[in-house]
């Protein structure tokens, strides 16, 4: 069951079909490793500071504290600056500090490497200390040291792969102490390896993990850049249209009953803005919290399918179908989409694929809608917004269940609506709109702006006012205040909820066949032009629906 409520109109918060890591994940599990060093060097300078006796492992600093103090201070800025280089998120949404921090990070590794072999020279070694550690010690230093060069090299070339790298070779090295703590784990515990042998082995298997892991995220990341892309319009943080832009992203690969779509048209819905501004803010608790899971926004979208996953057998490739992408989390606003096989309907011969894209979701609120009011044929009806993308299929799906329609929009949508089989269209800026005092047996609010009593005023007893979305203040306003005060008048509230299926897509593909449902389509832009698309809709005036076609005029390498 998916919620309209929740959404204000349309469709559901975008879900996550598999897990992903969020930037604060992937925070937490380096500060967890670096939290060791991190500590063990805040109080070995605070001991150095005030000269504490009690911690005798500091006595052999004490006599020149410098080298410590240099390799404590730019070790421990090293990890917390690294640490906040690897978050994905962050480096999308603050490119500018990525690169600021990115210089001051090199500078800091070397400082901590050379430090730490300085100390390594300068002091006296320690309980089952020798030269095989010295060793280790120095060449894991030394190649801390290269691998930063190298990657300020590659940096300088522009090469970011090997930037990329490099880099992370060498934080590898520097977030080694934190898993350190743990393989000493059996040179402190077991006697037989409480020795310098074992405190080597302690030493180098930690080394060792964390190369051996920097190597794995490296071809991972190698394989990532090398799979096939495409264009889509992403965000990577929560706002108003400019925070959208086209980018290159990897092609989506259909899982099980999935079905790859080639996108040849996507409709925006005001799913899509709200998503966009976590609007409202609850919103966040499904779909991100400090920032959106899912990059690609999009529900409506109609295409040829391109490919299919295991156990799909309704539709084969070349199939031109449409449907609604909000179950796999959206992903409309791009070149390819993958899109549940049950969300799916093919494309009624004859009908044009932008028709098919201005269709699905609009039309399949307008059903829900019509289903939750109870009105029998011959009925009589209010539709508020009624020039938008669902209230111009509502007039249409009305009429063609025998209902009588009254229909209000703004005054450019005046003429639409009454082409489309209004019987009554009332221009909500003019007098004669407020002047009307008829009841009916449904009312619908279409993602409107009225007070819940000026609805109440228009509904017949026993009758009903469907929201159909609206601002959240309506939204709460309805679920708590509606109920309670249509009750007492005999009358209902319902806010939309719709589960979303073969039967409603297929009712909607008949109606589409029939030419009972026309979609209006008020203009087409490309995905480069989503952000100027995403405007005009927010603005609220659109005559039925706004459309994207993934030509991507931008270069998007």
């Amino acid at each position: 069951m998916r919620t309209f409520a929740a959404m204000a109109h349309d469709t559901a918060l975008p879900r996550t079909s598999r897990p992903r890591l969020t930037d604060a994940a992937i925070l937490a599990g380096l500060f967890a490793l670096a939290a060791v060093p991190l500590l063990a060097g805040a109080t070995r300078v605070a001991g150095l500071a005030t000269g504490d006796a009690a911690l005798a492992e500091h006595a052999r600093f004490a006599a020149d504290p410098v080298p410590a103090f240099i390799h404590i201070l730019s070790a421990s800025a090293y990890l917390v600056l690294g640490a906040l280089q690897f978050l994905p998120g962050l480096r999308r949404r603050r490119p500018r500090w990525h690169r600021v921090a990115g210089r001051a990070l090199a500078p800091l590794g070397i400082a901590a490497a050379l430090s730490g072999i300085w100390m390594t020279l300068a002091y006296p070694p320690g309980e089952h200390d020798g030269p095989a550690l010295d060793a280790l010690r120095i060449g894991a230093g030394a190649a801390m040291v290269a691998w930063l060069v190298l990657g300020v090299a590659a940096a300088r070339r522009r090469d970011l792969t090997a930037h990329g790298a490099w880099m992370t070779r060498a934080f590898a090295l520097g977030l080694a102490p934190g898993t350190q703590a743990l393989t000493h784990v059996p040179y402190f515990f077991v006697d037989a390896l409480h020795d310098e042998t074992g405190r080597v082995l302690a030493m180098a298997a930690g080394w060792a993990i964390h190369i051996v892991a920097a190597e794995w995220l490296i071809a991972r990341r190698g394989e990532r850049a090398r799979a096939p892309q495409m264009a889509a319009v992403v965000y990577d943080r929560y706002g108003g249209p400019e925070v959208l832009r086209v980018a290159r992203v990897a092609r989506p690969k259909p899982g099980p009953g999935q079905v790859l779509v080639r996108v040849a048209f996507a409709s925006i819905n005001a799913a899509d803005y709200r998503s966009m501004r976590a609007d409202p803010f609850i919103a966040r608790l499904s779909s991100g919290l400090f920032a959106p899971r899912r990059r690609i926004l999009g529900a409506d979208v109609a295409g040829v399918v391109e490919a299919v996953g295991p156990g799909v057998t309704r539709f084969a490739p070349g199939d031109a179908v449409f449907g609604d992408t909000s179950s796999d989390g959206f992903g409309a606003f791009a070149e390819l989409a993958c899109v549940s096989e049950r969300a799916l309907a093919r494309v009624p011969e004859g009908v044009p694929l932008e028709a098919a894209a201005a269709a699905g979701l609009a039309s399949v609120t307008a059903i829900g809608a019509l289903a939750r009011a109870g009105v029998a044929p011959g009925g009589s009806i209010l539709i508020h917004g009624a020039g938008g993308g669902v209230g111009t299929a509502l007039v249409q799906i009305a009429k063609a269940r025998g209902l009588r329609v009254t229909a209000v929009c703004g005054p450019r949508s005046v003429a639409l609506v009454r082409a489309l089989g209004a019987d009554r269209v009332l221009d909500h800026a003019r007098a004669e709109h407020d002047a009307d005092e008829a009841r009916y047996d449904a009312v619908f609010g279409v993602n409107g702006y009225r007070p819940l009593a000026a609805h109440r005023a228009r509904v017949a007893p026993g009758g009903a006012y469907v929201m159909v979305g609206g601002t959240g203040r309506q939204i709460f306003e309805a679920l708590l205040v509606g109920p309670l005060a249509f009750w007492r008048s005999g009358r209902r509230v319902e806010v939309l909820t719709l589960s979303a299926g073969p039967p409603e897509l297929e009712e909607v593909r008949e109606l589409l066949a029939t030419g009972a449902l026309r979609p209006v389509i008020d203009r087409v832009l490309s995905l480069d032009q989503a952000a100027e698309a995403m405007r005009y809709v927010e603005r609220g005036h659109v005559h039925g629906k706004v459309l994207l076609r993934p030509s991507c005029g931008l270069d998007c390498a």
